[in-house]
Protein backbone atom coordinates (compact mmCIF):
# COMPACT_ATOMS: atom_id res chain seq x y z
CA UNK A 1 0.00 0.00 0.00
CA UNK A 2 1.42 3.37 -1.32
CA UNK A 3 2.86 5.65 2.17
CA UNK A 4 0.20 8.02 3.13
CA UNK A 5 -0.12 10.52 0.81
CA UNK A 6 1.28 9.31 -1.86
CA UNK A 7 -1.76 7.50 -3.30
CA UNK A 8 -5.77 8.29 -3.29
CA UNK A 9 -8.96 6.49 -2.53
CA UNK A 10 -10.47 4.99 -5.72
CA UNK A 11 -12.94 2.10 -7.32
CA UNK A 12 -11.53 -1.37 -7.70
CA UNK A 13 -13.70 -3.86 -8.83
CA UNK A 14 -16.39 -2.09 -6.96
CA UNK A 15 -14.38 -1.13 -3.75
CA UNK A 16 -12.12 1.63 -2.53
CA UNK A 17 -8.73 1.17 -2.63
CA UNK A 18 -6.11 2.88 -1.96
CA UNK A 19 -3.96 3.30 -4.85
CA UNK A 20 -1.06 4.75 -5.85
CA UNK A 21 -0.86 8.06 -8.16
CA UNK A 22 2.36 7.56 -9.35
CA UNK A 23 1.66 6.37 -12.75
CA UNK A 24 -0.72 8.77 -13.24
CA UNK A 25 1.34 12.11 -12.09
CA UNK A 26 4.06 10.79 -14.55
CA UNK A 27 1.84 10.70 -17.54
CA UNK A 28 0.30 13.63 -16.56
CA UNK A 29 3.19 15.42 -16.46
CA UNK A 30 5.32 13.87 -19.35
CA UNK A 31 2.33 13.26 -21.31
CA UNK A 32 3.70 9.96 -21.35
CA UNK A 33 0.97 7.15 -23.22
CA UNK A 34 -0.27 4.56 -20.52
CA UNK A 35 0.11 1.45 -21.66
CA UNK A 36 -1.25 -1.86 -19.25
CA UNK A 37 1.28 -5.00 -20.12
CA UNK A 38 0.28 -8.31 -18.99
CA UNK A 39 1.28 -11.90 -19.58
CA UNK A 40 -0.18 -15.76 -19.51
CA UNK A 41 1.26 -18.71 -19.06
CA UNK A 42 1.08 -20.83 -21.91
CA UNK A 43 0.50 -24.74 -21.12
CA UNK A 44 2.53 -27.28 -20.89
CA UNK A 45 5.07 -24.58 -20.09
CA UNK A 46 5.65 -23.52 -23.17
CA UNK A 47 6.65 -20.11 -21.57
CA UNK A 48 4.23 -16.83 -21.93
CA UNK A 49 2.18 -14.79 -24.79
CA UNK A 50 2.74 -11.14 -23.80
CA UNK A 51 -0.11 -8.28 -24.69
CA UNK A 52 0.24 -4.54 -24.62
CA UNK A 53 -2.94 -2.05 -24.59
CA UNK A 54 -3.28 1.94 -24.22
CA UNK A 55 -5.61 3.16 -22.51
CA UNK A 56 -8.58 3.07 -24.39
CA UNK A 57 -9.63 7.06 -24.12
CA UNK A 58 -7.07 10.15 -23.56
CA UNK A 59 -5.68 10.94 -19.73
CA UNK A 60 -8.00 12.83 -17.95
CA UNK A 61 -6.00 16.02 -17.03
CA UNK A 62 -7.24 15.45 -13.66
CA UNK A 63 -5.00 13.63 -11.24
CA UNK A 64 -7.71 12.07 -9.58
CA UNK A 65 -10.09 11.09 -12.25
CA UNK A 66 -6.72 9.46 -13.93
CA UNK A 67 -5.88 7.48 -11.21
CA UNK A 68 -9.50 6.31 -11.73
CA UNK A 69 -9.28 5.52 -15.43
CA UNK A 70 -6.22 3.21 -14.77
CA UNK A 71 -7.78 1.54 -12.29
CA UNK A 72 -10.86 0.67 -14.59
CA UNK A 73 -7.93 -0.30 -17.57
CA UNK A 74 -6.09 -2.56 -14.58
CA UNK A 75 -9.63 -4.37 -14.61
CA UNK A 76 -10.64 -4.76 -17.86
CA UNK A 77 -6.83 -6.23 -18.03
CA UNK A 78 -7.28 -8.58 -14.86
CA UNK A 79 -10.30 -9.65 -16.45
CA UNK A 80 -8.94 -11.07 -19.49
CA UNK A 81 -7.39 -13.49 -17.74
CA UNK A 82 -8.70 -14.00 -14.00
CA UNK A 83 -6.90 -16.95 -13.38
CA UNK A 84 -3.37 -15.47 -13.68
CA UNK A 85 -3.85 -12.20 -11.24
CA UNK A 86 -1.29 -11.87 -8.73
CA UNK A 87 -1.24 -9.13 -6.90
CA UNK A 88 1.60 -7.92 -4.38
CA UNK A 89 -0.10 -6.28 -1.25
CA UNK A 90 -3.67 -5.97 -0.06
CA UNK A 91 -5.40 -3.82 -2.07
CA UNK A 92 -8.05 -2.29 0.24
CA UNK A 93 -5.67 -2.00 3.41
CA UNK A 94 -5.30 1.11 4.82
CA UNK A 95 -2.05 3.03 4.19
CA UNK A 96 1.08 3.10 6.22
CA UNK A 97 1.73 5.70 8.34
CA UNK A 98 5.39 7.99 8.00
CA UNK A 99 8.17 6.37 9.84
CA UNK A 100 8.58 8.78 13.08
CA UNK A 101 11.57 11.49 13.23
CA UNK A 102 14.83 9.72 15.29
CA UNK A 103 17.05 12.80 16.96
CA UNK A 104 20.20 12.48 15.99
CA UNK A 105 22.45 11.79 18.64
CA UNK A 106 23.51 15.20 18.33
CA UNK A 107 19.81 16.34 19.64
CA UNK A 108 18.46 16.32 22.66
CA UNK A 109 21.56 16.77 24.54
CA UNK A 110 23.03 13.15 23.65
CA UNK A 111 27.23 13.43 23.45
Amino acid sequence: VPPSGQGQWAPFFGQDAYTMTLAARLALQTGATVVLARCERLPAGRGYELFFEALPMPLSDQLEQAVVQINQAMEHTIRQCPTQYLWGYGRYKQPRQEAPAVESATEGGAA
